[in-house]
């Protein structure tokens, strides 16, 4: 059998993702995987213990032009340049091989500073993969949810919500669960965007949507239910998968219950990829702080896995 890869793109070197990337392959303790990281020497050469990392790794150096006067912790057209670069190498090399993609954290702010298009690493893959159904997932040790609908204005997601929409959802993340994580009969509900909807009491044109699709689903699925109680520990046991209406419905329960053990896939690639549940930290960095490295070494464990 062929040894497994795994690519990783460091991210938005003004950030934490070099520093994370580093930290987490030098913890990371998987035998027979190549470790080929994407990304400016320069940068990695001016972390501490940079050695250690070398001689673990396949260090493919992009070059990027004046990367040595970088400013750390702030947004630029540089940084912004350097991680797209990282992100595109890093798709020539996964082209064709038996291999999966850890993107570090990037700034879609810096990004779209050379490509004004850019709304982030799901959308930026499905575009090169001309993968039309597409889905963010995060997963913890303790729950997993869906974002229906990702980096929008709160104001749109309304309008987002339709039965055609809703249904090529729950079939893609129904036999993803059983394809991915090998869950048989995976237990998956959706959250309700209206307040107590899921107890029939404030059933909104929202929720009436999504009641016709999961009728005609042909995947057993549970809701709408409301959105203040499906996230408490004791309601999530029930479920395999929480479908998650807009960003933040999901994203805050998330990162209060599983921040440092959170990892974002994204369903409906033809590749594994999975990133860190966090951005690119510039505040930690702008201190001199060590930022947390947990959470990208749990994205590493989990794309080896999913391999």
């Amino acid at each position: 059998m062929s040894r497994k890869r795994l690519v990783i793109s460091s991210g938005d070197p003004a950030g934490c993702g070099p520093v994370i990337t580093a930290g987490a392959i030098q913890d990371l303790r998987v035998p027979g995987v190549d470790l080929i990281v994407v990304g400016d020497k320069k940068v990695f050469l001016s972390l501490p213990s940079c050695k250690k990392f070398f001689k673990k790794v396949t260090f493919v150096d992009v070059g990027t032009a004046q990367i040595g006067v970088l400013k750390k912790g702030e947004a630029s057209r540089l940084s912004g340049q350097a991680a797209l670069n990282y992100i595109n190498r890093s798709l020539d090399i996964i082209s064709g091989k038996r291999a999966a993609l850890v993107t570090a954290p990037v700034s879609k702010e810096a990004i779209c500073l050379v490509h004004k298009d850019f709304s982030g690493h799901t959308e930026y893959l499905s575009n090169f993969f001309k993968s039309k159904n597409v889905a963010m997932m995060m997963v913890s040790p303790s729950f997993k949810t869906v974002l229906f609908s990702r980096h929008i204005p709160l104001s749109k997601v309304s309008g987002q919500i339709k039965e055609e929409a809703l249904l090529r959802a729950f079939k893609l993340i129904y036999q993803e669960l059983k394809n991915k994580f090998n869950l048989p009969n995976p237990c998956v509900a959706c959250a309700s965007l209206n307040p107590h909807a899921g107890m029939n009491t404030f059933l909104g044109r929202e929720e009436k949507i999504i009641l016709e699709a999961i009728k005609k689903c042909p995947y057993p699925m549970q809701g709408p239910l409301s959105a203040d109680t499906i996230f408490v520990k004791e309601s999530l046991k029930k479920y395999d998968c929480v479908i998650s209406l807009y960003h933040d419905q999901g994203m805050i329960p998330f990162k209060l219950l599983a921040m440092k053990k959170g990892v974002n896939l994204t369903l409906g690639l033809p590749i594994i990829r999975t990133s860190p549940a966090h951005g690119v930290a510039y505040d930690v960095i702008r201190q001199g702080k060590a930022p947390f490295y947990s959470s990208m070494l749990e994205a590493m464990k989990l794309a080896i896995r999913l391999l």
